[in-house]
């Protein structure tokens, strides 16, 4: 039987990209590991901050897995529409799926600031009078960033990736469908032939990747090869290391990264896939973390920097620091979702 690349091996893919994630932020550079005495031990500095300098691939793997995602279902429905009824279609399901976003993000700001409120200064982050209730309800909403306007935690920025690749994702899609793999040639040349906005610009190719995989089948092919189960692992934990080595090669991290990520992208995906993915316990702990993905993205920022710093260090040990940012924001996490379907939102917010 042909396997298939289904819902919940993408979230073991956003259960690993979430870890990396965490990873990066916690150690993402060597002054901050001095000045709080992290011990790496048994790894060389040189290799731990190589490793936690590659987590920021993360970002990669989310914008390829909502590109496959929404070009998936897209190109399912392609074939059986005419041509403006599948315009209509993508874009009244984008608009969903974009207020939808809004939505649940907006619950997540709204519980991070009842239970911290104490810890924000909001007249000097926003301002005074009506133009700070405006400020206010922009980064509620997820579009500071659209706006370059003032919001309560910088990582929040994805959202306006989030939200762009909802709705450029389906005319990718029809280009894809119509002209196949050059459009990866379109998505190469196009930002150094017009101006594009400076993270669509990093990721866009990622995104065209990863509908280019929705259109070939991509992460179904990689499932289906016939390795055998030793040489599978032994292939890809060698194909992570060399994974690592290349991208944070200085030249390739400076000036290719927006390239290399799409292959590396892909492969993480594959290896999250099929390594944990063959094992009953550790498969289903990383999708569980991949369900919470979103959320811990969103809030994780605000454990290790503004309530809990000098606690996540404090055991100094880099492993311990990293399970417990982990276990605060999947205990946040399962709480919030725990809210939203006793109080009937999370039934609202899936609609």
């Amino acid at each position: 039987m042909q396997k298939q690349f289904t819902k919940n091996h993408s979230d073991m893919a956003k259960g690993l990209a979430i870890l990396l994630l965490l990873f990066y932020h916690l150690f993402e550079n060597e002054e901050l590991i001095v000045s709080l005495e992290v011990n790496h031990a048994p790894f060389s500095r040189e290799g731990f901050l190589l490793f936690s300098g590659f987590g920021n691939i993360c970002v990669a793997v989310f914008v390829f897995l909502t590109a496959f995602g929404i070009a998936t279902g897209l190109l399912a429905q392609k074939d059986a529409l005419p041509e403006d009824l599948f315009w209509k279609t993508a874009y009244n399901q984008a608009a969903k799926r974009f207020f939808r976003l809004m939505l649940n993000f907006a619950v997540l700001y709204l519980s991070v600031n009842l239970l911290w409120w104490y810890k924000f200064d909001y007249q000097s982050l926003y301002g005074t009078d009506k133009q700070g209730i405006v400020l206010l309800l922009t980064d509620a909403l997820g579009l500071s960033m659209f706006f370059n306007t003032p919001t309560l935690n910088a990582t929040w920025w994805y959202m306006e990736i989030a939200y762009i690749l909802i709705f450029l994702v389906p005319l990718l899609t029809w280009l894809t469908a119509k002209i196949g793999y050059p459009i990866l040639l379109i998505a190469f040349f196009l930002p150094h032939a017009v101006t594009v906005e400076p993270d669509l610009q990093r990721y866009l190719f990622v995104a065209v990747f990863g509908v280019c995989a929705a259109y070939g089948k991509w992460p179904d092919k990689l499932l289906n090869l016939k390795l055998h189960p030793a040489f599978q692992w032994l292939a890809g934990i060698a194909g992570f290391i060399l994974c690592v080595l290349i991208r944070q090669n200085y030249v390739i991290h400076a000036y290719y990264a927006h390239l290399v990520d799409a292959p590396v992208a892909l492969f993480l995906i594959f290896l999250a896939a099929a390594l944990p993915g063959s094992l009953p316990v550790p498969g289903r702990a990383l999708a569980f973390v991949g369900k919470h993905s979103m959320n811990i993205y969103l809030v994780h920022t605000f454990f290790y920097q503004i309530l809990w710093r000098q606690y996540i260090y404090q055991f100094k040990y880099a492993g311990i620091s990293f399970l417990l940012l982990l276990v605060s924001c999947i205990l946040y996490s399962v709480l919030l979702e725990t809210v939203k379907k006793i109080t009937k939102l999370q039934k609202l917010l899936s609609r």
